[in-house]
């Protein structure tokens, strides 16, 4: 190993993700990641041949080792990858994506440089049929995801959070693992406690990866119903709403719900949904005026957009109204003590 450069423990939590894994896995493979690091896949006892396909590729010689995380929690394989870790630097990464030449490289010397705990890029979704590629525009666009860096612009400075992120493994000493509670929010959740503790975290526009979004308007519905879960849970630990977005489609599901039941007794209630879908509407129409976007694929972003909001809205009530979290779990300098 060339000991020239720090010792690099790249993690990916997959499951069922045979469609995207091996391209995923070899984006990663350049000279420096093959000298200093080695692939951790934590798989979430996939079903789909996943496994099978990673090794294929361990067979072939790749610096990839595999476990199994019997609790398919995200969080949960994220924890199993950071306690088999054996280098100094941590690259969480995601099997969904592919990633630019240098990715690996680029992540450690940018947290070698800056004054951050943690550091990453931007996320480019894209998409290969008609659907996908409409979730990949309502991903793009600032009505589907607000003001999320590392979604839209070309910001390059301090952030809230970043997609995935790259870490030395004593952060993990500071400030604890991932909360495995915190389901489908653990990555906002840890960036949440980084700051509380102290630190930063830095986003670079310039380090782009492709991300290849749910491939169904009711897959798009079921992910952000659990965002909206997980997303409420964070609030509620840490009693902080980072950004109004977070809980303005709460207020939108409410809206929508008593406008059409009073709709019954006085039809002027349906001026707002009427006015909330009319918009949306207008907006996917107007948008990405120099971009050949066929009609269809334009009405479908629009869905895209309702499906997100509605779908992270009632993920985000039903947690609120139905469970709270544990009264064990108290957070102290940043770091969660059970």
């Amino acid at each position: 190993m060339d000991r020239s450069s720090p010792s690099i423990s790249v993690i990916m939590p997959c499951y069922n993700e045979a469609k995207y894994i091996e391209e995923s896995i070899k984006s990663l493979l350049d000279d420096y990641s093959l000298k200093n690091c080695v692939i951790l896949v934590v798989d979430g006892m996939s079903n789909d041949g996943t496994q099978e396909i990673i090794q294929s590729l361990i067979k072939e010689g790749l610096p990839i080792s595999l476990f199994q995380n019997e609790k398919r929690l995200q969080a949960h394989g994220l924890n199993l990858g950071i306690s088999k870790a054996e280098g100094e630097m941590i690259v969480r990464v995601d099997a969904h994506c592919l990633y630019p030449p240098g990715y690996i490289k680029k992540c450690v010397e940018l947290l070698k440089s800056k004054d951050a705990w943690n550091v990453g890029g931007m996320v480019v979704p894209q998409g290969t049929e008609t659907i996908q590629k409409a979730i990949a525009l309502a991903l793009k666009h600032p009505v589907g995801v607000g003001k999320a860096k590392w979604y839209v612009g070309n910001y390059s400075g301090y952030a809230k959070s970043v997609p995935f992120g790259t870490f030395r493994k004593e952060l993990f000493d500071t400030i604890g693992l991932y909360d495995p509670k915190a389901k489908a929010n653990e990555d906002a959740e840890l960036n949440l406690r980084i700051q509380k503790a102290g630190g930063k975290v830095y986003l670079d526009s310039s380090i782009k990866v492709t991300y290849f979004p749910r491939e169904s308007l009711k897959e798009l519905a079921v992910q952000y119903f659990k965002y909206g879960r997980g997303r409420c849970y964070t609030t509620l630990k840490h009693r902080k709403i980072t950004a109004p977005r977070q809980i303005l489609s709460a207020f939108l599901v409410v809206g929508l719900f008593f406008s059409v039941v009073l709709s019954f007794f006085r039809p002027l209630f349906l001026v707002f949904p009427l006015s909330y879908f009319g918009a949306l509407f207008l907006t996917t129409l107007f948008s990405w005026p120099r971009q050949s976007i066929p009609l269809r694929q334009r009405i479908l972003t629009g869905l895209a957009f309702s499906v997100m909001h509605i779908s992270w809205g009632i993920g985000f009530l039903s947690y609120l109204i139905g469970v709270r979290p544990d009264p064990n779990v108290q957070v102290e300098k940043g770091k969660i003590v059970y």
